[in-house]
């Protein structure tokens, strides 16, 4: 169905931001993409968007993709579960920045600034979280900067006067999620660890399920000037979900299970080991990891639900079942090449 709506999404060559392009387009919007690189667009979206090449330091390429524009949706971020702290910086707060900055000079009438943020910030609980519940600082340079993103948003917001909607999404699953190939890979013939055997809420979303909530935000003036964890309505355990995982793609892999205090100290070996001799390169394990599989993900989203009256239109299996579709093709893809 044709609308007028016209968007911006950062980041559009990410996993998030790619399935966001392709469903704005089906729904009918204008849809205008600031890229870095143009060879890595897919091609279902090379014919159909409006691109501007450059990045969130380009002030001239900035300028040009806020102009025209209804709604942006900010989906560029730098989501390396291991990086320096000025490589995050540079993306998720100094990159943020800029686009406000441009947005302040070309788009005034920005009708709503989407910004996808992250469960992180609460900073790996026990106990899951609402929106009411105080956010963190942890050390863990994703989380930190997205945290700081976010008071940046509001300071800046309000300076300018530029109404926005603050995403906080859990893990994210479906065709093209990193961590998806990633835990997959581990699975097919690697090693595979649970923390505390594997009891923590793993807080899924199914893309599809996401960005029907991304949709609703982007217009629904309730949700101007607020927050929003966004998880599916449904609770799986890691243990649940690497069983199914493994079992969906035939996986050769081991799974282990470790205490959390046991997993903490082997990270912090790992860590100071890497530090010594392969500085640039991600442990084996860390501490986040330790966190992201040891501490609930699993947040509530009951605002967004009760706000929206949207429901998860895809529901565990079927998230599974294009998951695993997604990575046996791929790994067989590249089995063959």
């Amino acid at each position: 169905m044709a609308t007028n709506n016209k968007a911006l999404i950062t980041g559009a060559t990410g996993f998030i931001g790619k399935h966001l392009a392709e469903r704005l387009i089906f729904e009918g919007w204008f849809v205008k993409l600031l890229l870095r690189d143009t060879s890595k667009l897919a091609p279902s979206l090379q014919l159909v968007t409006e691109v501007v090449v450059g990045d969130l330091s380009d002030e001239v390429a900035l300028a040009t993709a806020v102009k025209d524009v209804d709604v942006i949706f900010h989906c560029a971020a730098n989501v390396n579960t291991w990086d320096t702290w000025e490589n995050y910086y540079s993306v998720n707060v100094t990159g943020l920045k800029n686009l406000l900055l441009a947005i302040n000079k070309e788009n005034v009438s920005l009708s709503r600034f989407v910004y996808l943020s992250t469960v992180d910030v609460y900073g790996f609980p026990v106990i899951a979280c609402n929106e009411q519940s105080s956010a963190k600082y942890t050390g863990f340079g994703y989380g930190d900067s997205k945290l700081l993103g976010e008071d940046v948003l509001k300071d800046y917001a309000e300076q300018f006067g530029i109404p926005y909607t603050i995403i906080r999404p859990a893990n994210v699953m479906g065709p093209g999620s990193q961590f998806i190939e990633r835990i997959g890979l581990e699975l097919t013939s690697g090693l595979m660890i649970k923390i505390n055997g594997g009891s923590s809420n793993a807080g899924f979303v199914y893309i599809d399920n996401l960005i029907d909530y991304l949709l609703w935000v982007a217009v629904a003036k309730t949700a101007q000037g607020e927050c929003y964890n966004v998880r599916d309505d449904y609770d799986v355990s890691w243990a649940q979900f690497l069983s199914t995982f493994r079992q969906r793609i035939i996986g050769k892999g081991r799974i282990i299970s470790l205490p959390f205090f046991m997993a903490d100290i082997i990270a912090r070996l790992f860590e100071f080991s890497y530090k010594l001799l392969l500085p640039t390169k991600e442990p084996l394990l860390h501490r986040l990891l330790v966190r992201f599989f040891g501490r609930t993900c699993g947040h509530s989203a009951e605002k967004i639900r009760v706000s929206s009256q949207i429901k998860s239109t895809v529901g565990f299996d079927e998230a599974m079942d294009q998951s695993c579709r997604w990575f046996l093709e791929k790994y067989a893809n590249n089995k063959a090449n």
